[in-house]
């Protein structure tokens, strides 16, 4: 039987995870829209976009890859935090912390 606090912490970092790759999209978007006159000026709008994508693109694919592999071994990687956890709040409520 599987704690549920493991898919408690594994479901706040999986929508931080979410929020952040939403937020790296939103930064790019708005500096590529507020920076758009100055890059075109440059004749580098299709390189600069092409090259934000790209990052955005791979970034959003490294963290799909972690949602997914901590998905698949969530008891390992949160069940360890939860042991260390659980000690310390013992040794805190013995008064030895």
């Amino acid at each position: 039987m599987q704690d549920p606090r493991v898919s408690a912490m594994f479901g706040r970092d999986k929508a931080a995870a979410i929020l952040a790759v939403c937020v790296v999209w939103m930064v790019y978007a708005f500096t590529f829209w507020t920076m758009r006159e100055a890059i075109a000026a440059a004749g580098l709008t299709g390189l600069m976009a092409g090259v934000g994508l790209c990052v955005v693109l791979l970034n959003t694919a490294a963290i799909a890859a972690m949602i997914r592999h901590y998905g698949e071994d969530r008891a390992a990687i949160y069940g360890m935090d939860l042991y260390y956890l659980d000690q310390l709040r013992a040794l805190r409520r013995k008064g030895e912390v």
